[in-house]
C-alpha cells in the first residue's frame, strides 16, 4: 500500500517539474517575439531618418545628410562669381586746365569741357566661397557667405555727350586729363551705388538666389535657413 502511494507521488511531481519546464520556455519564446515585433517597427522609423550611419572623426555621421551637403555646395560652387544687384547711372565729368605764370593763372590759356556719360556699377559675389550646414533632426540649413561687393563700374563711351568745350591758347585736353576725368568719374559712381544701397541690395538678392536653389532639393516650409557671414 505504501509502495503505491510512492509511486503516485513520483509521477505528480514528474507532471509538476514538466509544467514548469513548459511555463519558462513559453516566456522565452513570448520575449523573442515581442522583441522582433518592436524591432520591425522601430526599424522604418530610424530608417526615416538615418538610413545609413558611418563613423568619422569619432562622430555618427549620417550618410544622406553628407550626400545632401555635398550635393548642395557643389551646386552653388558651380555659380561661381554671380552678379546680383545692379545700378545704372548717367553722371556728368568736368575737366578744366589752366597755364600759369609765376603761379598767376593765365585765363586766355584756360581750357574746360563739360560732358555726361552712362554707366551701370554691378555688385555681386563669390559663390565658391559659400558654406553649407545641414541638421536633419533639427531641420535647419546653415549658409555661410560672403558680404557683397563692387564687382565693375562700367562707363559707355557710346553715351557721350558733349555740353561745353572752351579750348584756351596752346594748352589743349591730353588723353591723360579724359583719362583722370573718367577715373573721377567711376569713383563717384561707385561711392553713390554704396551710398543707396546697392551691396544690401546684392546681399538679399544672393540670399534668395541660395534659397530657391536649396528649396530644389528641400522642402522649405519644413526647413529654416539660418544665414551667416564670413
Amino acid at each position: 500500500m505504501i509502495q503505491k502511494f510512492k509511486s503516485k507521488s513520483s509521477v505528480a511531481l514528474l507532471a509538476a517539474i514538466v509544467m514548469v519546464f513548459l511555463g519558462i520556455v513559453g516566456v522565452v519564446i513570448w520575449g523573442a517575439v515581442n522583441s522582433t515585433a518592436e524591432a520591425a517597427v522601430t526599424e522604418p522609423q530610424t530608417a526615416a531618418v538615418k538610413k545609413e550611419t558611418s563613423k568619422k572623426g569619432g562622430k555618427i555621421l549620417d550618410v544622406d545628410q553628407e550626400i545632401m551637403v555635398r550635393t548642395l555646395e557643389e551646386g552653388v560652387c558651380d555659380m561661381g562669381v554671380l552678379i546680383t544687384q545692379e545700378y545704372y547711372f548717367t553722371d556728368a565729368v568736368t575737366q578744366s586746365k589752366v597755364k600759369t605764370l609765376f603761379s598767376i593763372p593765365l585765363g586766355f590759356t584756360e581750357t574746360t569741357y563739360v560732358a555726361t556719360y552712362d554707366g551701370v556699377v554691378t555688385a555681386g559675389l563669390d559663390f565658391t566661397r559659400i558654406r553649407i550646414g545641414l541638421d536633419i533632426m533639427e531641420k535647419t540649413v546653415t549658409v555661410q557667405m560672403p558680404e557683397a561687393e563692387i564687382q565693375n563700374v562700367d562707363i559707355d563711351p557710346n553715351s557721350f555727350v558733349l555740353y561745353s568745350e572752351k579750348n584756351g591758347l596752346g594748352n589743349p585736353l591730353s588723353i591723360s586729363d579724359y583719362n583722370g576725368s573718367i577715373v573721377d568719374l567711376e569713383n563717384k559712381a561707385r561711392s553713390r551705388a554704396i551710398e543707396r544701397g546697392l551691396l544690401e541690395q546684392a546681399d538679399e538678392n544672393a540670399r534668395r538666389v541660395v534659397s530657391n536653389f536649396i528649396g530644389g532639393f528641400l522642402d522649405l516650409t519644413k526647413y529654416d535657413i539660418l544665414w551667416t557671414t564670413e
